[in-house]
């Protein structure tokens, strides 16, 4: 929108944070026009020019007697209305979400544990060479084995795989996410 131009179309283009077509409908002239006397082209028509002067005027000087622009205003504050509902939503929404949080991380030391311990019932009850002694005649080991097989399936089932890891790194970002817009939106509403 600013030109480089110092032509008094320009400037008051500036001044008045016009577009060239802008100025060019006030005028009652093409954008082209306008750019065409802001490049030194051509010059503007006797009635162009009054309505040009008339704005003119209203700048401040050397170009013009009017005062200068008054300062900017400062930006209206936001209404504090979607702030809140949003940080509500966000507090709510971190909320879930550290609960979810707490449940994975919950599983994961408990399920490292369960494996461990598997291994070792595993070794005791089904060794890869039998212990040395007499065997126990009580003992089934289609029973144990099939016993150990349902653990096995229930603990994997309960552990999170890689895209379950890949679930509570990304849990992890929304939390931090929410967090943060959260704390700013606070900040905003200075609560």
């Amino acid at each position: 929108m600013p030109s480089d131009s110092t032509t008094l179309a320009a400037a008051v283009r500036r001044h008045f944070a016009l577009s060239q077509q802008e100025l060019a409908r006030y005028l009652g002239l093409t954008r082209t026009q306008v750019a065409n006397v802001e490049t030194g082209r051509t010059n503007f028509s006797a009635a162009a020019e009054r309505r040009l002067l008339h704005l003119a005027e209203l700048l401040a000087p050397p170009h013009g007697g009017g005062p200068p622009l008054p300062p900017a205003a400062d930006p209206a504050a936001p209404d504090p209305d979607p702030l809140r509902q949003r940080l509500r939503r966000c507090r709510h929404l971190a909320g879930q979400a550290r609960f979810e949080l707490h449940g994975l991380r919950q599983r994961l030391p408990a399920g490292e544990y369960r494996r461990r311990a598997l291994a070792q019932l595993r070794a005791a009850l089904l060794p890869p060479t039998p212990p040395p002694g007499v065997p126990d005649p009580t003992f089934d080991a289609a029973h144990a084995a099939h016993w150990l097989a349902r653990l096995d399936a229930d603990t994997a089932a309960a552990l999170p795989d890689a895209a379950g890891y890949a679930q509570l790194a990304l849990l992890e970002v929304r939390l931090s996410a929410l967090e943060h817009e959260a704390g700013l939106l606070a900040a905003l509403l200075a609560e």
